[in-house]
């Protein structure tokens, strides 16, 4: 895939708005990129190189979902959806011509919306869905797994609107924090009272297995290259990390620490999402109170290393040029541009929109 040349806003993260130079900034690094994230304390204006790519985010401001030009800024579609709905998740099919987003209505029921990504149509299914607190598309593009505040698990089939329910209301302590799912199975992370329970379900909704968590989890994440994922933060009596469940082996997951139950009641981490290189070897774990990213090695199951943004950021993915990420913020609403290579903040955006959490790359030819 061939490049393009853009420009963004470099900015020094010293808590001044003293400059960089383009000199200082490349003896560190042989290349950097990104797309024109603005900001009003930016001076140095910097030619880079990237592989194009398009985002697509959801504006609370508008009440839009927005197909955005990653390199240059520009939005190339805006589908509005009704303000009485806050989106609760995105997620695109495979071949990137739909996508889907769960959404709660002020008076707390909920509702799915498809975009044709092919005609900029956005459109709510026509079928009656309770609260869909976490949500997970399945590898087919058509089943939908979600989670009830009540912990109910719900199975929708998009293509015929048939709304399966799985079991019955469990304990109301208990709380699911994440949804994945794979062609086999949904994996689901719960919290419940000062621990956490990673639970399998079958595609059937039938639950399959229980796997006992010591910290409270936050999210869970699953590779095609055949690990799950368990970010959690401490009870009091252990630490925060991440587990890494390996699918094709018969052995117990591995536990990484990244702060001791001391270091955490004086300056936690909050590790709550992580993601995945195209290799699948390496993990970049998000952690959102202490504005960080600790890097793991999922093969070997060990830290490899550990960068501070300098910013809150509550989710991160990785741009088809794996050297970059896009992450978003649940306290700023807005997006960063990330150097995975250097591990450093290279640019932020700074306007009116207000950015959810989920967001979605699409590659795209020239």
């Amino acid at each position: 895939m061939a490049s393009r040349y853009i420009t963004f806003f470099l900015k020094k993260l010293c808590h001044t708005n003293d400059q960089i130079t383009g000199a200082e900034y490349n003896k560190e690094r042989k290349i950097v990129g990104g797309p024109v994230y603005p900001s009003a304390y930016d001076k140095e204006v910097i030619c880079v190189e990237m592989a194009p790519f398009n985002l697509l985010v959801l504006d609370a401001s508008s009440h839009s979902l927005l197909l955005v030009d990653g390199l240059k800024g520009d939005a190339l579609a805006k589908m509005a959806y009704p303000a009485e709905y806050t989106p609760t998740g995105l997620a695109i099919t495979s071949d990137l011509n739909k996508a889907y987003v769960p959404a709660v209505h002020r008076t707390g029921s909920g509702a799915l919306f498809a975009a044709n990504l092919r005609t900029n149509s956005f459109y709510r299914l026509p079928v009656q869905i309770p609260h869909p607190l976490q949500f997970a598309l399945a590898p087919d593009n058509v089943t939908i797994y979600f989670t009830a505040p009540d912990g109910v698990l719900h199975i929708l089939n998009t293509s015929t609107l048939e709304l399966t329910v799985c079991g019955q209301a469990g304990n109301e302590s208990c709380t699911c924090v994440g949804l994945a799912a794979d062609s086999d199975n949904v994996y689901s992370a719960w919290e419940i009272d000062t621990g956490g329970v990673v639970a399998t379900f079958n595609r059937s909704g039938q639950l399959t297995g229980e796997h006992q968590v010591e910290g409270i989890p936050t999210n869970i994440i699953y590779d095609q290259h055949g690990a799950v994922m368990i970010p959690f933060t401490s009870n009091g009596t252990c630490g925060e990390g991440l587990i890494i469940f390996r699918l094709q082996k018969n052995a117990p997951p591995s536990v990484i620490t990244i702060q001791c139950p001391a270091c955490v009641q004086s300056n936690g981490a909050y590790p709550c999402q992580a993601a995945v290189a195209p290799d699948g070897q390496t993990a970049y774990l998000v952690n959102e109170d202490s504005g960080s990213v600790t890097i793991v090695d999922v093969i070997n199951s060990v830290i490899v290393d550990h960068f501070s943004i300098g910013r809150s950021i509550s989710a991160l993915t990785i741009l088809p040029d794996s050297r970059f990420a896009v992450a978003s913020s649940n306290m700023f609403r807005d997006l960063s541009l990330i150097d995975l290579v250097n591990g450093r903040l290279l640019s932020f955006t700074e306007n009116s929109h207000e950015i959810l959490t989920p967001i979605a790359v699409l590659p795209t030819a020239n």
